[in-house]
């Protein structure tokens, strides 16, 4: 692990390094493995035959595993990292790059962030980050030469709070491609994963963090889910449940895991693929559930300490005005199952992206290729 003097000691030292103009380093959230956009991005870059030279930064060796052939592991915490970020002709992220890290002239700086906000974000939610949040995102929006945003209101929220006055594009989120694209081999995989049969059918329970890290508020009855989803929609169920990353330490134990009813996922290593191939999706006040409206698929929120965590972040939207159904409770939430109604769901959920303006045409990691073939040429 590098100390925060011999980071600035190696960046100020690699700053005189020639840039690689081929060269590409990605990151998912600080070191995760092949997931999110960035995935997406190179996935589109490896399908059209790229000669350039594909970074990852992974945080450990198993991360590192999950990348295909064609990407190159470098460890996170490391001075190679430092390297690669100082030789290479484009960075791609979906989080902040906090360290004095500074952008040389000729690099290029993809941003493509990580959630369309329901919860207040950056310069919004400031008071309630880390105190030395502030500095280390403004010095990394000084480096950013291009912001993705979902929709057009997005793109109002990032302009005013990200404390970034650069080109923001509306081109959609590249790992929500899949859901434009899906045919079906991600279900697959996530149901030959979990050992299921291939006519299983799953409800994803993925809540987020609480600012105090608590798990307190994810008291889901994964057995009456189960049940109600049965009886609702008939078939037989699995109930998958994934915690946020920030809090996958304390998953174990949590419920009464087993092998074919209640399963752990919280280290399965996309979730855009536990997204694609789950039926149903329960969240509280995670953006997964505006990335999985895009499937059509019924979407809950399971919001039990709704008045604290508003407290803490509020929303820029009113929480009755999401097209997906809310309960506060367990019975409530079983009661609202039972009645759940697609018809209704699917008319609000369409009428809510039209008003935003969501860009869900699949070519978003598209975009993104040819904007960065562009710089390495």
């Amino acid at each position: 692990m590098l100390n925060k003097i011999l980071k600035v000691f190696f960046s100020a030292l690699y700053s005189f390094l020639p840039i690689k103009k081929k060269r590409i380093v990605f990151s998912s959230y600080y070191g995760r493995g092949y997931s999110d956009s960035s995935k997406a991005i190179a996935e589109e870059l490896i399908k059209r035959g790229t000669d350039a030279e594909l970074i990852w930064l992974c945080k450990n060796e198993k991360e590192a595993k999950t990348l295909p052939p064609e990407i190159k592991p470098c460890p996170y915490n490391s001075i190679k990292r430092i390297k690669a970020l100082a030789t290479a002709r484009v960075w791609v992220d979906n989080a902040r790059k906090y360290e004095r890290i500074k952008k040389k002239k000729g690099q290029f700086y993809l941003q493509c962030w990580h959630g369309f906000p329901l919860k207040r974000i950056e310069k919004d939610a400031v008071s309630s980050m880390a105190p030395d949040y502030e500095a280390g995102a403004i010095r990394d929006s000084k480096n950013i030469d291009l912001l993705l945003a979902y929709a057009e209101a997005d793109r109002d929220i990032l302009r005013r709070c990200y404390w970034y006055d650069g080109e923001i594009a509306v081109w959609g989120v590249p790992r929500n491609d899949v859901f434009v694209k899906n045919d079906g081999s991600i279900s697959e995989k996530v149901r030959k994963t979990f050992s299921l049969p291939a006519d299983r059918k799953l409800v994803l329970y993925a809540p987020t963090f609480r600012a105090d890290m608590s798990t307190d508020a994810y008291k889901i009855d994964a057995a009456a889910l189960k049940s109600a989803c049965e009886a609702r929609f008939s078939g037989e169920w699995t109930v998958l449940i994934r915690l946020h990353p920030n809090v996958a330490k304390q998953s174990e134990g949590l419920f009464a895991y087993d092998e074919n009813n209640i399963i752990d996922a919280t280290m399965y290593p996309d979730m855009q693929e536990l997204l694609v191939g789950s039926d149903f999706l329960i969240t509280d006040y995670s953006s997964s559930m505006f990335d999985f409206g895009l499937s059509g698929k019924p979407c809950f929120r399971f919001a039990t300490d709704i008045e604290d965590y508003m407290k803490d972040r509020n929303f820029y939207f009113g929480f009755e005005e999401l097209p997906y159904p809310a309960a506060y409770s367990n019975a409530e939430l079983m009661e609202k199952i039972s009645a759940f109604s697609e018809e209704k769901y699917s008319a609000e959920r369409s009428e809510f992206y039209k008003k935003l303006a969501f860009v869900t045409d699949g070519h978003a990691s598209a975009r993104c290729a040819d904007w960065i073939e562009e710089k390495i040429k």
